[in-house]
């Protein structure tokens, strides 16, 4: 038996909330005060991440130093015998999540540049695409092909399909993110092992939280495009922020010196919370400006971009429980 890891005393929580009070208090002042938040935000987020999965990882490692090496050594040298379909996939990950911010942009009318840049980059995809099913030889890799040839069909239609389009687009940079992890040298390592103790069992519930996510995507996407109103949307994004906030907590007390698993729940209740606050600044925004001004294009761009982030990483976290927990009868 290992002693916990009980992280350091830090003021990122104080930071934080001073960091999110700002962010609001600019959305009805000033874009200056917004970003001033924004940083603040993403300064303690930094150190509290860093503050629970760095000083579990050194716990981990002491309770594990005496541990044979062999496994470890087979997992790196499976990792090491296909280096570049990782580097593919994490650039199609990257690539995918500019492709989501642009189309955000050419929603919000910015201009024929961004419908330009848009096709340019959306081609980018499809090529990398194309060398990562290529490289990948599986029905995933002709999955992610299939979805592609799919949004390239669905651009430039109906509102109702623009939807789907958007949704899609969420859908598929979810899933790169997903193959970006699979691929990894990380995951071809030895999973640190550990019962699931929670009832419902936390593999259920990180399902269920990203079945919850894909249904605020689609929700938003629809107002987007304008075929439905807000308000079904709004509602959702209490429920989806209150979930994603319960399994986070779950998963950190469950699992307090889990170097992979709690970093990762505290990551996605950061993004979350912070979806939420631009979500509400992005529908306040639209209230007291005109549509095509260039503050609700950076609010809008802002929500879609943190909506992709924070269903990728409940993916990250559905999979990764999937891979470390097992059922406390199987123990």
């Amino acid at each position: 038996m290992t002693d916990l890891h009980k992280p350091q005393p830090s003021y990122a929580p104080v930071v934080m909330a001073a960091g999110l009070t700002c962010l609001l208090w600019g959305v009805v002042t000033s874009w200056v005060i917004s970003a001033i938040g924004l940083v603040l935000t993403g300064v303690s987020a930094t150190l509290w991440i860093g503050n629970f999965g760095v000083g579990g990882a050194a716990s981990h490692a002491r309770a594990t130093s005496a541990q044979p090496r062999a496994a470890a050594a087979k997992g790196v040298s499976q990792a090491a015998a296909s280096p570049w379909l990782h580097r593919c996939a994490v650039l199609l990950a990257a690539t995918t999540l500019v492709l989501v911010v642009l189309g955000a942009g050419v929603t919000s009318q910015a201009g024929r540049s961004w419908e330009a840049t848009h096709l340019v980059v959306g081609a980018t995809v499809a090529t990398l695409t194309v060398i990562v099913a290529m490289m990948l030889r599986n029905r995933t890799g002709w999955f992610l092909v299939g979805a592609v040839l799919l949004q390239a069909a669905l651009g430039n239609r109906a509102p109702a399909v623009a939807a789907f389009h958007a949704f899609l687009a969420q859908m598929f940079f979810a899933a790169t993110v997903a193959a970006a992890l699979i691929t990894s040298r990380a995951w071809k390592r030895e999973p640190e092992i550990i019962p699931d103790m929670a009832k419902p069992s936390l593999r259920t519930f990180s399902v269920v939280t990203v079945g919850l996510v894909v249904t605020q995507i689609a929700l938003g996407a629809a107002v987007r495009h304008k075929v439905m109103g807000a308000g079904l949307h709004i509602t959702g994004a209490l429920v989806v922020a209150l979930a994603i906030v319960v399994l986070g907590v779950l998963v950190t007390n469950q699992c307090p010196t889990h170097r992979t698993l709690r970093p990762i729940a505290i990551a996605m209740m950061v993004i979350a919370g912070t979806q939420v606050f631009l979500g509400f600044g992005a529908f306040i925004i639209r209230m007291m400006a005109d549509e095509n001004t260039l503050t609700v294009r950076i609010a809008t761009m802002s929500h879609v971009t943190t909506g992709a982030l924070t269903l990728a990483s409940t993916v990250v976290l559905a999979l990764e429980l999937r891979r470390n927990l097992r059922g406390a009868a199987s123990q």
